[in-house]
């Protein structure tokens, strides 16, 4: 498997440089993306420069920590991962809801 890409059972995902700042790991991305219990979008955020929707997965890695992970879809339907941490309270309620 490809450290940039891996392909799951759908998109290809690649890997920005700053979805690991957090020391989240490549494997555990890709295990709450293909085992997420939330994925939901949001808008493009103005004043930072994104232009693109962000697709927000929550859910556990294979060790059962909660983490946020965030990806934009690219033309080719590949997921680009921008973003991965524990899970934050900003996230806490929706979560919560979705068992």
């Amino acid at each position: 498997m490809s450290d940039t890409i891996a392909k799951l059972d759908g998109p290809n995902v690649r890997f920005a440089r700053s979805a690991t700042r957090h020391r989240i790991s490549k494997d555990r991305i890709r295990h709450v993306i293909a085992n997420y219990r939330i994925r939901f979008q949001e808008p493009p955020q103005e004043g930072l420069g994104q232009r693109s929707i962000r697709i927000v997965f929550l859910g556990t890695d294979a060790n059962g920590q909660e983490l946020e992970v965030m990806a934009v879809e690219l033309e080719s339907d590949d997921l680009y991962v921008i973003h991965a941490m524990p899970l934050r309270k900003k996230y806490r309620t929706r979560y919560e809801e979705g068992r």
